[in-house]
């Protein structure tokens, strides 16, 4: 500051003494140089300094206007300067403003930054922060006038020849050729300086416009691997040194980080689309506790990841079920044994197999025919070493599933085995929870929340249903003479013929005991007496062992249908009571028969 002052006060005395007041001027460019190389509060307090200086001007009372005019014309410039300085030292930090300004462009609902779950953001942002094509240009640029070159130029290896990337001279007008200074200097990997090309014929191996008499060519090296050549040529005869040549090579350096920074950015940008991918598609199998849904997720993530043609099967014992599939024409049947098969190879190697060219594979690829296939990727669907199903991709291109497509379909294949055991789990639970432990037939309170849910649905359709309760006849006296093992036989036996006899729409259940149920969906009276009977004759010709004798069991069926056109029913239970009373009917009278309840109605 000391110094400064001092520079101020002889640049006042100096224009004291020449007594020319218009050598006052010399403030404004005094000022706007320090403004350059200080700081703020160093100019501040000059400023604040000058009018101390000029005093004597200011305390005469005919130049007072002029001098605070001046003084205020010297602020505003120190002012201007200094607010251009500021600008221009912010121009450097391109990189870091447009990072700023693509995380600006999204921002969340508080305000704030949103994180990178938007594929969006990740590219813009990451094509903000690295443009190779504009950095090496720039390289280029200061290249050229750090070893004072008419032109420099980028080759890049493109196969077996150099191709042009980046020139300051433009990509235009200049050719590369297959031989040349630059070809041996990239084979060799070693750096050239050539200061006499045209008296010794050299060729630099491309062409311009102009004539090339000196040349550097430095190889852009990545360890031992040459990614290409920099070089730099002049129209001057021994224009370049050795020191020149080492200056191309620390630039080559620079731009060997740009190459690989471009190479790497990408994979950046495929490993965020992938657990992108993921992610999704593991949230959708998760989601799920139906198999048919978690398959058709399977499907729709596999797609993404590999859009060829999709099959998948489920494991059903020894046979497999096409559960669904995609690109591929349906066959007209669902199950099928992989015997002779390459899928039946891999069900019983349990492992992955990816096989990139099926022209030369002898057994078939699938049990069906299909299409013209040029590779297929096989994977077994496990869970816990049990194979619950095989994930099947087919494609007509030869090599078309890469390694990375293969891994991630590896990942999403393990999360859909653990999805699919889950719904097996769940489908189990849900299945014991509405089942009968000993007959394998709905129990009583399933029974009771199907019937509910049918007379609800009554209220909208007017569709018949009907009801049998079965009593086996006797029971009693089959648990007194061979015992409740045999008992607990011939239970299962007759749930078993019920089970063969009723449809599937039909709600078969244990009502209690020796007791059963079948609630008959869209039959009338009618229908009901004939169902009763083909079941009342099935389970009596079925015939049970015990101590070396055969005996036979019968049943005594109670029939009641809604609407019966008689007499109004008193909802669900009085549905029931009546096939109960129809029940208890044709115990009293006989047994072994079938008993309507109009029957009832008309014998009172």
């Amino acid at each position: 500051m000391e110094f400064l002052f001092s520079l101020a006060l002889l640049l006042a005395g100096v224009i004291q003494a020449s007594n020319f007041p218009w050598l006052r001027i010399a403030y404004f460019p005094f000022l706007a140089g320090l403004a350059v190389f200080f700081t703020k509060k160093v100019i501040i307090s000059l400023l604040i300094l000058i009018p101390f200086l000029e005093l004597h001007n200011l305390l005469r009372e005919q130049t007072l206007i002029e001098e605070m005019i001046f003084l205020l014309s010297l602020t505003l410039t120190a002012g201007i300067v200094l607010f251009l300085q500021k600008r221009i030292k912010k121009g450097p930090g391109k990189a870091s403003s447009n990072t700023e300004t693509v995380l600006e462009e999204y921002p969340d609902s508080e305000g704030g930054i949103k994180s990178f779950h938007d594929e969006k953001v990740i590219s813009d942002y990451l094509g903000s922060m690295f443009k190779p094509d504009d950095e090496i240009k720039e390289l280029l640029d200061i290249a050229q006038n750090t070893v004072f070159a008419d032109s420099v130029h980028l080759f890049i290896s493109s196969g077996d020849s150099l191709r042009l990337r980046c020139s300051t001279d433009g990509l235009e007008g200049i050719i590369p050729l297959d031989h040349g200074l630059i070809v041996h200097c990239f084979q060799e990997k070693k750096a050239i300086v050539s200061s006499e090309m045209q008296e010794k014929k050299l060729n630099a191996g491309y062409l311009k416009k102009d004539d090339i008499s000196s040349l550097i060519a430095v190889p852009v090296m990545d360890g031992k691997f040459p990614l290409g050549i920099m070089t730099a040529d002049s129209a001057r005869f021994h224009a370049f040194t050795s020191a020149d040549r080492d200056t191309l090579q620390m630039f080559s350096t620079q731009i060997m980080r740009i190459l690989r920074r471009e190479r790497v950015y990408p994979r950046i940008e495929r490993s965020y689309s992938t657990l992108r991918i993921l992610s999704e598609e593991s949230s959708k199998l998760l989601s799920s506790l139906n198999s048919d849904v978690i398959v058709q997720n399977l499907i729709e993530g596999a797609y993404r990841i590999a859009p060829e043609d999709i099959v998948v099967f489920r494991a059903k014992g020894s046979e497999f079920e096409l559960v669904d599939q995609k690109g591929i024409q349906a066959p007209g049947k669902k199950i099928f044994h992989l015997k002779g098969t390459l899928l039946d190879m891999v069900a019983k190697n349990r492992e992955p197999f990816n096989l990139s060219d099926v022209r030369d594979c002898r057994p078939p690829v699938m049990p069906f025919k299909t299409a013209t296939v040029g590779s297929v990727f096989v994977l077994p669907l496990l869970y816990e070493k049990n194979l619950l199903g095989i994930l099947v991709l087919l494609s007509e291109k030869t090599n078309a599933f890469s390694s990375q497509q293969i891994e991630q379909l590896k990942v999403l294949g393990n999360q859909a085995s653990t999805s699919m055991a889950n719904a097996r789990f769940h489908a189990e639970i849900e299945r014991l929870a509405v089942t009968d432990g000993l007959t394998g037939l709905f129990n009583h309170r399933h029974f009771q929340e199907r019937l509910s849910q049918e007379f609800k649905r009554l209220e909208r359709f007017t569709e018949p249903i009907s009801l049998l309760l079965a009593d086996i006849d006797y029971f009693k006296k089959v648990n007194d003479t061979y015992g409740h093992p045999v008992g607990d036989a011939v239970l299962k036996g007759v749930a078993d013929k019920i089970r063969q006899t009723v449809r599937n729409i039909d709600i078969p259940a244990r009502y209690g005991g020796e007791e059963f149920a079948i609630v008959l969906l869209g039959t009338d009276a009618k229908g009901a007496m004939n169902m009763a009977e083909r079941l009342r004759k099935t389970v009596m010709n079925k015939k049970y062992s015990a101590e070396k004798e055969t005996f036979q069991v019968t049943v005594s069926i109670g029939i009641s249908t809604y609407p019966d056109g008689r007499e109004e029913y008193k909802g669900k239970e009085g549905f029931i009571e009546r096939a109960d009373k129809a029940l208890y009917y044709a115990k009293e009278s006989g047994r072994n028969r079938c008993v309507p309840w109009y029957e009832i109605q008309r014998d009172s």
